[in-house]
């Protein structure tokens, strides 16, 4: 079995089909594919202190797109990475991330060990000592970039517009959602009986504010704020779709580029 391409004889227009074998066909793919791979992991790899905010929210947001299109490049995911950093880590970026098993950060974002300071709660919400892992992000490992990162269809979220009492310490964690839902119905959508009616896309208008709520909680750390006012930290907020895969940027703050 193999993989046919037509040529013409000298003197005839009748094509003749030359079969190559298809081990050939499947080896050069691979040699593209690998081709690729090269190009991506240089331009992972080249990210130093020296890159700016905005260079390293570009770098992960085309790991986004590989994951999306489906050609990852898996960087730093083999051994000699793992030995390379395991005395000394050194991120460009920390996100604060949702706890659901569906939004696993560095697989979304193409990225391999050392490459993000990952911290994870339901709701990606900022509590005081989640706030306090950014600022050791931001103070000690020099981190350029810090995302908070929801999700469509947020459990957390979604628990919190039910307007129901949870048992043992869950209730603790609705709380900080409140804010995001009141946000929303000053807008002038009845937010709780909007989601009460499956209406995903109120669901969904909370989870941005949400995002933005708690980019401006993480915003109060004078670590934080010292470090946006010097052009040295890029805030991001964003939101990834559990449908398409895509992460949206929603607000930034800080770097050297205008607030969006």
């Amino acid at each position: 079995m193999g993989c046919g391409i037509s040529t013409e004889q000298h003197g005839d227009s009748t094509p003749i089909t030359v079969v190559a074998p298809l081990s050939q066909a499947v080896s050069e793919a691979n040699t593209l594919m690998l081709s690729e791979d090269k190009k991506y992991l240089s331009k992972v790899c080249s990210l130093s202190e020296r890159s700016t905010c905005e260079q390293v929210l570009q770098s992960l947001l085309e790991g986004n797109a590989r994951f999306i299109k489906g050609t990852r490049a898996h960087p730093h995911q083999d051994f000699s990475r793992v030995r390379q950093i395991s005395e000394k880590q050194k991120p460009m970026v920390a996100i604060l991330g949702c706890a659901d098993s569906r939004v696993p950060t560095e697989i979304v974002f193409d990225q391999g060990f050392g490459d993000v300071f990952v911290c994870r709660i339901a709701g990606n919400i900022a509590t005081s000592e989640e706030i306090a892992s950014l600022e050791y992000a931001v103070l000690d490992l020099g981190v350029k970039v810090v995302m908070v990162l929801g999700h469509t269809k947020c459990g957390a979220v979604k628990a919190a517009l039910s307007g129901q009492a949870f048992p043992g310490f869950i209730d603790t964690l609705v709380d900080h959602i409140d804010v995001a839902i009141t946000r929303v119905d000053m807008l002038g959508v009845k937010a709780y009986q909007a989601v009460r009616e499956g209406n995903t896309e109120v669901l969904d208008m909370v989870v941005q504010e949400n995002v933005k709520y708690q980019i401006q909680r993480c915003q109060r750390s004078t670590i934080i704020q010292e470090a946006i006012q010097k052009h040295e930290l890029l805030m991001v907020g964003a939101v990834y779709d559990l449908d398409s895969g895509i992460v949206n940027v929603i607000v930034t703050k800080g770097g050297n580029s205008f607030d969006l």
